[in-house]
């Protein structure tokens, strides 16, 4: 057989073929480039995550100790305000005690305990420390004992116990 045009040759892919595997092959290569980005993202991501799970258990135990520190100190501050209000009350007692003692009897000493008060002094005579001193006292402690030395001069050196009875 005779054929006027002169035969070609057939591509084995055809111009459609090629493109739509261009097309095949650059959208595999772009799901497998997001699926390696997607990856990469996770492995980043978890490592963020233990990095923030170790600085939050570091954070924590920061907090602990802050905690700890805090209730110290609120101790520490309750004390502070504790001591503060004895030694005011003290302060008070200790000037309501001097604003107690009349003019002609002058105290050389005091003690103090948590229920004693000791009260050592000179005083012109026993009736004017009977009559100026004695009252006030009997009327704050429970039980109060005097003793009186006499000096040479006639005046008398006292020595003052006053007890307050222990509330148990």
């Amino acid at each position: 057989m005779y054929s006027f045009t002169k035969p070609k040759q057939k591509p084995l892919l055809l111009e459609d073929t090629k493109l739509w595997l261009v097309f095949i092959f650059i959208s595999l290569s772009l799901y497998i480039l997001f699926g390696v980005f997607l990856s990469l993202k996770a492995y980043i991501f978890k490592k963020d995550t233990d990095t923030f799970q170790k600085e939050i258990i570091n954070l924590n135990a920061k907090l602990t100790n802050i905690q700890k520190q805090k209730t110290f100190i609120l101790k520490e501050k309750t004390l502070y305000e504790d001591i503060m209000v004895k030694n005011s009350l003290l302060k008070q007692s200790i000037n309501n005690l001097l604003d107690l003692i009349p003019d002609p009897i002058t105290l050389s000493s005091c003690e103090f305990d948590k229920n004693r008060l000791v009260l050592y002094g000179i005083t012109p005579s026993k009736d004017i420390y009977n009559i100026l001193m004695l009252p006030p006292l009997e009327s704050i402690f429970n039980e109060t004992k005097t003793y009186f030395y006499q000096m040479p001069n006639g005046w008398y050196r006292f020595k003052s116990e006053n007890y307050l009875k222990s509330k148990q």
